[in-house]
């Protein structure tokens, strides 16, 4: 069996299913290989018990032979397919009806146990194991029918017996569907973080390559001048949207699950999206999650802020975007050296209809239970301070 990590402790190349299946699943399995051969053991005492009151103990003695020896089989055939546990639950129905020929009438009609005794329980558990809480119930089900045929009258020991099985095999069953429900969903997990570190991984070369070489391009055309200078332009254009393409690629994997099961982003990056030629981004050395809706407002919000740094603060205007986390709160600021306005007049856009700060950023702030400080004045820029609770 080939080894590796997961979620709740170990999982393994079974040897026995031929998939990767959790601990708790070969651990099952494991037990069963040993039940068998005892229940097989447990059900030839049985027999020599009251042998000389069977009609046929040869019967008897013969089906307690055939099914020790599948069970000391399994132990070597390890592998497990469904035809395989075909035949196990076919030897299970065919001691219960060799029950009907082994022992006199009326000591089936009085509820004699039947010759394989809790062997049959072991095709029950196998199925659940192999084909989870389904399998184990069809297979309960299976065993449940030739019971009630042997029996012809069923007494309560009968009925006790059957929703024994039906419990066994549902509950194993169910186990099993949630172990490997987890761990294909572990998988899952594992997949995007390897495709993740993948998109990273390019993300870095290029940055560190084709974006240093348009970030070239546009200081030395803008040296040269003339012609130079319109070809640089073009080279920051373009520097500029291949730099907002990788940060989403990225901020658009970066999902993680959380204990709550919530989707949670890293600000970091999605605000590191907005850097360009006239933004400057200055982040955190590490990760700062925020639940996915929350994250997605706020950028929202900043978005709209560097949209009227753009609009409104003149055409040289430069931003300044700055993200400190504090743990229950994290702050964004956003500042820029453009033309300003009076606090006032910024103020009252709304009645003039101009809703941008208004409803795109003071509007969603206060949605997320925050604060935003807007401090401006003519000819001295304007600086936004967002605050939100995590």
């Amino acid at each position: 069996m080939n080894r590796r990590g997961a979620l709740f402790g170990v999982t393994y190349r079974s040897v026995r299913t031929g998939r990767s299946e959790p601990v708790i699943i070969e651990a099952f399995s494991r037990g069963l290989d040993y039940f068998r051969p005892a229940a097989a053991l447990y059900a030839g005492f049985l027999v020599w018990e009251r042998y000389q009151t069977m009609a046929r103990p040869w019967v008897a003695f013969t089906t307690i032979a055939v099914l020790m020896g599948f069970s000391l089989l399994l132990l070597v055939f390890r592998r497990r397919t469904t035809w395989l546990l075909g035949i196990e639950l076919g030897l299970a129905v065919g001691g219960i009806f060799a029950t009907l020929l082994a022992d006199h009438p009326e000591d089936v009609a009085g509820g004699t146990l039947t010759l394989p005794t809790m062997w049959a329980a072991g095709g029950v558990a196998g199925a659940a194991v192999l084909h989870g809480r389904m399998g184990g119930l069809i297979a309960a089900g299976i065993v449940a029918a030739a019971d009630l045929i042997e029996i012809g009258t069923p007494n309560g020991g009968t009925w006790h017996n059957i929703i024994l099985l039906f419990l066994l095999g549902g509950l194993i069953g169910l186990a099993v569907d949630l172990a490997r429900g987890g761990l294909y969903r572990y998988e899952q997990v594992l997949a995007e973080r390897e495709r993740l570190r993948e998109r990273e991984r390019l993300a870095r070369v290029v940055h560190d390559g084709v974006l240093q070489t348009l970030a070239f391009i546009h200081r030395r055309g803008g040296e040269i001048g003339g012609e130079g200078a319109e070809l640089g332009a073009l080279a920051a254009e373009q520097e500029r949207t291949l730099r907002r393409l990788v940060a989403q690629d990225v901020v658009g994997s970066r999902l993680a699950e959380s204990v709550e099961g919530e989707l949670r982003r890293d600000l970091r990056v999605l605000l590191g999206a907005h850097e360009g030629e006239r933004v400057s981004v200055s982040l955190p050395g590490g990760p700062v999650p925020l639940e996915q809706n929350r994250a997605e407002e706020l950028d929202a919000a900043v978005a709209a802020a560097l949209d009227n740094v753009a609009r409104h603060a003149g055409e040289d205007a430069e931003a300044w975007l700055l993200l400190e986390d504090h743990g229950d709160t994290v702050t964004v600021t956003v500042r820029d050296n453009g033309v300003g306005d009076e606090p006032t007049h910024l103020l009252s856009a709304a009645s003039r209809g101009r809703l941008g700060v208004s409803q795109s950023i003071m509007g969603r702030v206060r949605d997320l239970g925050g604060t935003a400080e807007i401090i401006t004045r003519p000819g001295a820029g304007c600086r936004i301070v967002i605050t939100v609770p995590r």
